[in-house]
């Protein structure tokens, strides 16, 4: 499957025009043509405000090293198809369909590249660098520890995430193929999860975490409630109330056993269900979803039969009869 085909910016069989090209919107780079095949790569891209979306599909094996440290941008590679040997400031890793690698800013990158297909996301480096810095006292290099990103339910979600906006984004009636409160709460679900990933990676002795008390927690729940149609994630909500990320998702889990997010999740399905019971004619599921940031509408649909046993369809049928 091709993600982004209308957004198709470049596309050569030269191995110099390629790699002259790459050079300008990924790293300045030396590239050698390594097995017999014939050379092809393909570029697809499109940026939203601080997540680009690139899929590119390579034909041969290359070997490329980037030319001085990696820019400022953590880039995550998601393979569809093929294998990419990564050797990142000495340490090596190998990106293919089953795992997802991340590269930090500042390190010295050498790629042995095979044939592939790779959904790659590009995020702005001051936006991890700051909600790591909300999440931990002090971080090794990111270089001495970051490389695989560990399997867990936040990982699987992000890179579902990460698949289904890119392809959303190729949509030519999608409410996400404009700027505007869906593509902000897309963007702002994805930022989270992977925020999320990198973190679960981090050396745990590298945590901070401070008790807060019952009544911080209360009142953080009473702005998420006050928020709902918001673009928030648990940076907004510590924010809100003078505390610290990491201090927050502990104390969520303490008091109502579950992430900030979670919750987040969960007061958003209650409001959903709230406004389907109070619809008035014209109101639809697709609306009712996409306001409080529920964009994958079967993904919304299980979740909310989940917790109301019923699906959204059903509430809204049964309060405008």
């Amino acid at each position: 499957m091709e993600f982004l085909s209308r957004h198709r910016i470049f596309a050569s069989d030269d191995l110099d025009e390629g790699a002259h090209f790459a050079g300008q919107v990924w790293e300045r780079n030396r590239s050698v043509k390594t097995d017999k095949l014939r050379y092809g790569i393909r570029w697809n891209q499109v940026g939203l405000d601080n997540i680009g979306f690139s899929y590119i599909e390579h034909d041969c094996a290359v070997d490329l090293t980037a030319q001085g440290p990696l820019s400022d941008h953590f880039r995550i590679f998601l393979n569809a198809d093929g294998i990419i040997d990564h050797r990142v400031d000495g340490r090596e890793f190998r990106s293919h369909p089953t795992n997802t690698i991340v590269h930090s800013p500042g390190a010295d990158l050498h790629l042995d590249i095979r044939p592939f297909k790779l959904l790659l996301l590009t995020v702005d480096g001051e936006l991890i660098n700051n909600a790591m810095r909300e999440r931990f006292r002090k971080l090794p290099p990111y270089s001495n520890w970051l490389g695989v990103l560990p399997e867990s339910a936040s990982l699987q979600t992000m890179r579902s995430m990460a698949t289904w906006l890119a392809h959303e984004l190729d949509q030519p009636l999608s409410p996400l193929g404009t700027s505007g409160k869906p593509r902000q709460h897309a963007e702002r679900l994805l930022t989270s999860l992977i925020v999320e990933c990198i973190t679960a990676a981090s050396p745990v002795e590298a945590e901070r975490v401070l008790a807060i008390s019952h009544e911080q927690v209360q009142r953080a729940a009473e702005w998420i409630d006050a928020h709902l149609s918001d673009a928030i994630g648990v940076e907004e909500v510590a924010a809100a109330v003078g505390i610290g990320v990491r201090s927050l998702q502990m104390s969520f889990k303490r008091v109502f056993g579950c992430s900030p997010s979670e919750h987040i999740m969960a007061r958003r399905l209650d409001e959903a269900y709230r406004r389907l019971s109070n619809a008035t004619q014209g109101s639809t599921v697709t609306s009712v979803a996409t306001e409080l940031g529920f964009f994958e509408l079967g993904r919304f649909a299980t979740r909310y039969r989940e917790r109301f046993a019923e699906p959204p369809s059903a509430t809204l049928s049964k309060h405008l009869c």
